[in-house]
């Protein structure tokens, strides 16, 4: 998000227990081997605006091609394993990570394997998992479950281009917020140029993007003529809010990306 990114609309669900599957635990050494003499416990600041994927999973089995991906961003967890994003406010407890909320994700049209994967995952996490760190990796227990995970590097932004973003939160703070349920989601079709098809969540319009590192630069807004009202005036704001010059901090993984300016910033889902 945000640091590490997290984006197709937004729905507030409880989702419940299932089971999921793995190819990866077949290659890696069994966490109940491992040396845990010199994990720690996690500090909830030690997280923030990292991301980490799955090495090794005891217990359940993921999809096969798929992985477990976490991400921190400020008082916010997200949770992905080649579906929907699940993601929501979350405290450290001790030793126990969960979210404080019932969690928010992005409803994509998946194979039935993957959605049963997402409803066991988010009953994972939202029952509490305990956590340990060890250097760069997190391991996570939870049900007879164990997940051990690796630092996640950022993707290169200039995978952003040619694809399509939709904006499935808003960023405060480091906070994420789910765009409000009455209106449309703001999206980029962003052009292998940077040439863009925007919408704003209540008007068409075109914007150029280009990559300059590891930021977003923006320009050239251009929106048709019209007024928007209610929710969809402020979703636009928050937009174009964004859309206004280089920003702060862009970064990537895999399908995820946030982007803030000035503390503020939409979370969007990239396919």
């Amino acid at each position: 998000m945000g640091r590490r990114g997290v984006a197709a609309a937004l729905l507030a669900v409880t989702l419940t227990a299932a089971c999921a599957d793995d190819s990866d635990s077949s290659s890696s050494p069994s966490p109940s081997t491992a040396d845990t003499s010199s994990a720690t416990n996690v500090d909830a600041a030690a997280l923030d605006g990292r991301s980490y994927a799955s090495t090794f999973v005891e217990g359940a089995e993921l999809v096969e091609g798929t992985t477990v991906e976490v991400g921190f961003e400020g008082e916010t967890m997200s949770v992905n394993a080649g579906c929907n994003t699940v993601f929501g406010p979350f405290e450290v407890d001790g030793t126990t990570i969960a979210w404080t909320s019932e969690p928010a994700a992005t409803m994509m049209m998946c194979e039935p394997d993957l959605v049963e994967q997402d409803r066991w995952l988010t009953e994972f996490f939202s029952a509490g998992v305990d956590a340990t760190v060890e250097g760069d990796a997190l391991t996570l227990q939870a049900g007879g479950v164990t997940i051990e995970l690796g630092t996640d590097t950022p993707d290169d932004l200039t995978s952003l281009l040619g694809r399509t973003w939709t904006a499935v939160g808003t960023v405060s703070d480091g906070a994420v917020s789910r765009l409000p349920v009455d209106t449309r989601r703001p999206r980029l079709d962003v052009g292998a140029d940077g040439l863009s098809r925007l919408f704003t969540g209540c008007r068409s319009g075109r914007v150029t993007v280009q990559v300059e590192g590891t930021a977003l630069v923006f320009s050239n807004v251009t929106l048709q003529r019209g007024r928007c009202t209610g929710p969809a005036r402020q979703t636009e704001r928050a937009v174009l809010a964004l859309l206004d010059g280089p920003s702060d901090s862009a970064e990537l993984h895999d399908h995820l990306l946030v982007v803030t300016q000035g503390g503020e910033g939409l979370f969007f889902e990239i396919r």
